[in-house]
C-alpha cells in the first residue's frame, strides 16, 4: 500500500464446515504498524472478540508477548463467521498480510525464526566485540566508524523486527514509533563516515567531496525530523528511504573514482555495497508489492546486511594485515641500516686493532703512529661534529620560525649526546629538545636515531599530538635497539612541543619537564615520569595544551645545567637555582642571553668538569 498515513479496511468471511470447534492464531500487518483492530462478527452480526493493538499501544495490551501481531480466534462447528480489520500507520509502508496458524504450527514456525534471527544477530554483535577490541588496540578511528555503523544497523533491524519494542522500550510508544527512523538515519551517517575513511573519498575530486557533504548534511536533516511529529515525520519515511537508495548508488560512483586514480579499493567493499544496494532494491520493491513476495520484504535488507558486513568486515581484516606487513617491511630495512653501522664500526675496530700492534714493535715509530692516529681520529670526530651540526635546525631556520629565541649548547665532549630538533607543516612547528643516553659519540649516534625517528613520526606517520609522536618515537627507539646482539637498554629524555603559530602551545615530556616564564614567574609543566627506551611498566604519553600569550618565554632544556657541580660547596644546582641562572641572563643589559648564561655557568662551576651535554632552547612570543 506504499507510504501512507490513512487506514485501511478489510473484510474476510470465514466458514468452519466440520463438526468440531476450530482454534487459530491469526497473524497481521508487520510489526511496526501504529494501529491494529481486529473484530470476529458470528453470523448474527454480533461481535464475538475484538482486539486493538499497535505501537501507539504500550506494548502489554498485545494479546500475546510477541513481536508481531497475533490474535488468538475460535470458529465453532457449522458456524460462519467475519474478520474485520483495520490498520493504520504514520507515514510508512503499510503492509496487511493475513495467515492461520495451528498452535502448534505457530510454535514450531517460531522455533525456527528465532534460531536464525539469533545467528543473525549473534553475528552482528561478534563483529562489534570483536571490532571494538581492534579499535582500543590500534587506536585507530576507522574501527570505531565501523563498529559504530554495525551497532546501529543492529539496532534498526531489531526496531524493524519489533524487538526493539517489545525488550527495549515497551512502555514507550514514542520510541515505538520513531526508532525506525532515528536508527536508519544514524547508522546511514555511520556509514558515510566509514566509507569516506575506509575509501578515502577526502582525497577525491571537489565537486565529489562537496557531494559528500550534501548528503552528510541531508542525513542530518531527516535524522532532526525523525525526532518530530506530524506530517514531516510522515514525508521523512519515503525521503530517507529515497536518499538511503541514493547514497548506496554515490558509493558506486566514488568506488569508480578510486579506481580511476589508481588507488584500487579491495573487491569485498564493492561486493559489500553491490549485496546493500540490491537488499534495498528488493526491500523496496517487495513492500511497495512492485515485487509480491512477503519472505523478502521481510527478510531482504537483513540478508544484504549481513553479507556487507561480512564482506567489510574481511576488507578491514585485510587492512590491517597490509598495515602489519608495511610495518614489518620498515623494520627489516631500519635492522639492515644498522646492521650496516655495526659492520663499519667493527671494521673500524679491526683497522685500529692493527694499527696498535704494528705501532708497539718500535716505541719511536709507535709514539709518532700514535699522535698522528690521535689525530685522525680527532679529525674524524670533528667531521661527526660537523655532520651533527649539520642534523641538527640551522638558526636561519630557527629564525624563520620564531620571533624570538636562543639556542645555549655545550657540548661536555666535541660531539653532543644532547640535540635539539625542529620540524614545520602547514599547520604546526614541531620542536624539541632531548637528552641522549651518555654524551660524546654513544649519545650522539643516539641523537641521529632520535632525530631521525622524529622526523618520520612527522613526515611518514603524519602525527600532530606530541603525546602520540612520543609514543611512536618509543616504539622505533625500542625496534631499533631490540636488534642488537646484546642487551641494549639506551634511549632518552625529551621535552616536546607543538605550537600552532598562534596561542596555543601543547606539550609532551619524558622526564623532562618544560618551563614558562610569565611576568618574572616561572610556571613548571611535569613530564611523564618514563623515558623514551626500555622502561618497566610504561603507559601513555600525555598531552597538555598551554595558552602562551605576548611576553611569555618558554624553556626546554637537558638536565645538564641543573646537575652541575659547583658553588661554595660543590653541590648541584638543581631547579631552583637554574631558574634564578636564567633570569639573571634574561634581564642582563649589557649581554646576549647566551653570554650572561655562559658567564653564569663558569661562575658556578669553577674549578668543576663539565659532568654532561647541555642544551637549552629558550622561545619568546
Amino acid at each position: 500500500m506504499d507510504f501512507t498515513n490513512s487506514a485501511f479496511w478489510m473484510e474476510l468471511n470465514v466458514k468452519n464446515s466440520g463438526y468440531d470447534k476450530r482454534s487459530f492464531i491469526l497473524e497481521l500487518a508487520r510489526p511496526l504498524t501504529n494501529q491494529v483492530d481486529l473484530y470476529l462478527l458470528n453470523n448474527q452480526n454480533l461481535i464475538v472478540k475484538e482486539f486493538h493493538t499497535g505501537d501507539d499501544f504500550v506494548f502489554e495490551q498485545r494479546a500475546y508477548d510477541y513481536r508481531k501481531f497475533v490474535f488468538p480466534v475460535e470458529f465453532s462447528a457449522k458456524s460462519s463467521y467475519r474478520i474485520i480489520v483495520r490498520a493504520k500507520s504514520d507515514g510508512e509502508i503499510l503492509k496487511l498480510p493475513m495467515k492461520f496458524w495451528s498452535i502448534e504450527g505457530f510454535t514450531e514456525f517460531v522455533s525456527k525464526e528465532i534460531f536464525f534471527l539469533g545467528l543473525y544477530y549473534g553475528f552482528i554483535l561478534l563483529v562489534v566485540v570483536l571490532f571494538t577490541f581492534f579499535g582500543i588496540a590500534l587506536r585507530e578511528k576507522i574501527y570505531f566508524y565501523f563498529v559504530s555503523y554495525v551497532f546501529v544497523m543492529g539496532m534498526f533491524q531489531l526496531s524493524l523486527d519489533g524487538f526493539s519494542f517489545e525488550f527495549l522500550w515497551p512502555h514507550s510508544n514514542y520510541l515505538g514509533n520513531h526508532s525506525i527512523l532515528i536508527f536508519a538515519a544514524i547508522s546511514m551517517l555511520s556509514l558515510l563516515a566509514y566509507a569516506n575513511q575506509f575509501l578515502e573519498f577526502y582525497k577525491e575530486k571537489k565537486w565529489f567531496t562537496n557531494l559528500y557533504y550534501f548528503f552528510f548534511g541531508l542525513v542530518c536533516f531527516f535524522l532532526f525530523t525523525s525526532f518530530l511529529k506530524g506530517w514531516i515525520y510522515e514525508v521523512t519515511f519515503p525521503m530517507l528511504n529515497g536518499i538511503s537508495f541514493i547514497i548506496t548508488t554515490f558509493f558506486f560512483v566514488g568506488i569508480y573514482l578510486r579506481y580511476k586514480s589508481g588507488h584500487k579499493p579491495g573487491i569485498e567493499v564493492t561486493l559489500a555495497f553491490a549485496f546493500l544496494w540490491m537488499g534495498a532494491i528488493s526491500f523496496i520493491l517487495s513492500n511497495v508489492n512492485i515485487i509480491e513476495s512477503e519472505f523478502l520484504a521481510t527478510n531482504s535488507l537483513k540478508i544484504a546486511s549481513a553479507i556487507e558486513v561480512a564482506f567489510l568486515s574481511i576488507s578491514l581484516a585485510a587492512r590491517y594485515r597490509k598495515t602489519q606487513n608495511d610495518k614489518l617491511v620498515a623494520e627489516q630495512e631500519a635492522v639492515e641500516r644498522l646492521e650496516q653501522i655495526n659492520l663499519l664500526k667493527n671494521k673500524q675496530t679491526e683497522t685500529l686493532e692493527r694499527e696498535v700492534k704494528f705501532r708497539t714493535q718500535e716505541v719511536v715509530q709507535k709514539n709518532t703512529l700514535l699522535e698522528n692516529q690521535n689525530k685522525e681520529i680527532i679529525q674524524s670526530i670533528n667531521y661527526a661534529q660537523r655532520l651533527q651540526d649539520a642534523i641538527l635546525p640551522s638558526k636561519k631556520l630557527l629564525e624563520a620560525m620564531f620571533r624570538d629565541f636562543d639556542i645555549f649548547f655545550r657540548p661536555k665532549d666535541i660531539v653532543s649526546g644532547d640535540f635539539y630538533w625542529l620540524e614545520s607543516t602547514e599547520k604546526y612547528t614541531f620542536f624539541a629538545v632531548a637528552d641522549c643516553t651518555g654524551h660524546g659519540v654513544p649519545g650522539a649516534l643516539v641523537s641521529v636515531l632520535g632525530d631521525n625517528a622524529l622526523n618520520r613520526c612527522i613526515n611518514e606517520l603524519m602525527l600532530t599530538d606530541p603525546g602520540e609522536i612520543l609514543d611512536r618515537l618509543t616504539i622505533l627507539v625500542e625496534h631499533t635497539f631490540d636488534n642488537a646482539d646484546g642487551i641494549v637498554s639506551d634511549g632518552m629524555d625529551i621535552c616536546l612541543c607543538r605550537w600552532d603559530h598562534k596561542s596555543e602551545l601543547v606539550y609532551s615530556g619524558a622526564f623532562n619537564p618544560l618551563y614558562l616564564l610569565r611576568k618574572n614567574e616561572f610556571l613548571d609543566f611535569k613530564a611523564d615520569r618514563q623515558p623514551i627506551g626500555k622502561f618497566i611498566k610504561r603507559s601513555p604519553f600525555t598531552s597538555t595544551k598551554i595558552e602562551v600569550s605576548k611576553g611569555d618565554q618558554i624553556f626546554l632544556f637537558s638536565d645538564g645545567y641543573l646537575d652541575q657541580f659547583g658553588g661554595e660547596k660543590g653541590k648541584k644546582l638543581k631547579s631552583t637555582g637554574f631558574k634564578e641562572h636564567l633570569l639573571s641572563a634574561l634581564n642582563n643589559s649589557e649581554n646576549p642571553f647566551n653570554d650572561a648564561l655562559g658567564k653564569s655557568f663558569r661562575d658556578w662551576r669553577k674549578n668543576e668538569e663539565q659532568i654532561d651535554d647541555i642544551c637549552i632552547l629558550r622561545v619568546g612570543f
